[in-house]
């Protein structure tokens, strides 16, 4: 073992052919002749250094992969070994060592060692300032890959909120200047979380950053990003286990009082405001529903009822004229799905699901209102209007119209889609 790892690591005959070899030489060595991979340690790690990490052009998934055993073996010195040179590469070819970086980190595993020092003090910044904003594509997607994946590595409050701030500066700055800078940078804070625990204080500070941009959003890409990335934080903040966080329940009344205004925005603005109800309130709300929501709770009988009442208003004068709603019914499925699945207190459930249900122009069912709906979005609140109409007890016929023809027209319906809802 010693012999091959002293040839397949000579400066003279460095290459990525010998990458794969010293990987599978090392993860034989760690289990037969752990103490010759330990004497060379230092040689192996400057192999990885030049001819990985340093490398012009990403070497194959397989030559960072195999170096897992090795990488294992050094555990916490892994910070101190590669940070430099990670950190040089950023600025020299993010486009060759980003996803080295990440089958790195990945190999070595969150599980092994600490990363969050690493994250906080070397990649979050300049990934989130410099690589998401590069106006290279495959960049800016391997820099979101990789701050997703050390999202969750803060392990305490402080260290969460930190982070969470460093990723959101640039977006509040301003410095995001290009549409598709920003819907990265949505995407990206959509999937971001915190360590186990601390999930509320990065999404508390990460919610708070994404309300102050949707005043500035009017395209429908970024706008649905946006929305969407604000739904996730608001799920998360409205977790049975931060109920009663003062910290969270400032930023939940933040967000009411910002949802409020937007579902009352003019038919100009209806890609907005469709966006406030679907993605940002309606979404998560159905998300907790399925969780076991307590209609009891004091988060619902504060925040999440005027919310509802809101939404219920919106469908309630929907039902009237379904056509007439200027920008499409989409907010109106939402509140008269949320309103049938949560009944909230200070709305006549029963007489609007009655008058979403009756009369040739159903809100629901009538095939001028289901024939227009042609996003996912819309497809999906109309079956979930569908689904709680027949919950309540509906019993007409003309309930499987929608569901049939959502189910044979809706983007990415397949064969299976189409039997489970005439099975249904």
């Amino acid at each position: 073992v010693g012999s091959m790892l002293d040839v397949l690591t000579v400066k003279a005959d460095e290459s990525e052919t010998n990458a794969v070899l010293l990987g599978n030489v090392v993860s034989a060595g760690v289990r037969v002749a752990k103490a010759a991979v330990v004497e060379r340690k230092t040689v192996i790690a400057d192999f990885i250094d030049r001819v990985l990490i340093s490398a012009k052009a990403t070497p194959s998934y397989s030559s960072v992969r195999d170096m897992q055993a090795f990488l294992e073996l050094i555990g916490s010195e892994f910070d101190q070994t590669f940070r430099p040179t990670i950190s040089r590469m950023l600025v020299r070819s993010p486009e060759a060592v980003l996803p080295t970086c990440l089958w790195l980190l990945q190999a070595v595993g969150r599980d092994n060692i600490d990363l969050a020092p690493m994250y906080l003090e070397a990649l979050a910044e300049p990934l989130a300032g410099t690589q998401l904003r590069s106006a290279n594509e495959s960049v800016r997607r391997a820099a979101a890959q990789l701050l997703a994946y050390l999202g969750d590595t803060p392990k305490t409050q402080e260290d969460a909120e930190r982070a969470a701030d460093i990723i959101t500066r640039p977006l509040t700055l301003g410095r995001y200047t290009q549409t598709e800078q920003r819907t990265a940078a949505y995407n990206l804070l959509s999937s971001v979380r915190a360590g186990p625990g601390n999930g509320w204080a990065s999404s508390a500070v990460i919610l708070t950053a994404l309300l102050k941009m949707t005043g500035k959003e009017t395209q429908e890409a970024p706008v649905n990003a946006l929305f969407a990335a604000i739904g996730a934080h608001f799920g998360v903040l409205i977790g049975q286990q931060n109920v009663e966080r003062a910290e969270c329940a400032a930023v939940i009344k933040t967000f009411v009082e910002a949802a409020q205004k937007g579902l009352a925005l003019p038919d100009r603005s209806a890609v907005v405001r469709q966006a406030w109800a679907a993605d940002a309130i309606g979404e998560p709300l159905w998300a907790w529903a399925d969780a076991g929501a307590d209609s009891e709770s004091p988060l619902v009988r504060d925040y999440v009822q005027p919310l509802l009442v809101t939404l219920a208003a919106i469908a309630e004068k929907a039902t009237a004229a379904p056509l007439a709603v200027g920008g499409g019914t989409l907010g109106a499925h939402v509140g008269l799905a949320l309103a049938l699945r949560l009944r909230p207190s200070g709305v006549d459930v029963d007489a609007l699901a009655k008058h979403a249900a009756n009369g040739d122009k159903s809100l629901v069912m009538w095939d001028k209102v289901f024939h227009k709906c042609s996003r996912r979005a819309e497809c999906v609140w109309l079956l979930r209007c569908a689904e709680a109409l027949f919950a309540s007890g509906c019993s007409d016929k003309r309930l499987a119209d929608p569901v049939l023809w959502i189910a044979c027209r809706m983007p990415g319906a397949t064969l299976e889609t189409v039997r489970a809802a005439i099975d249904a």
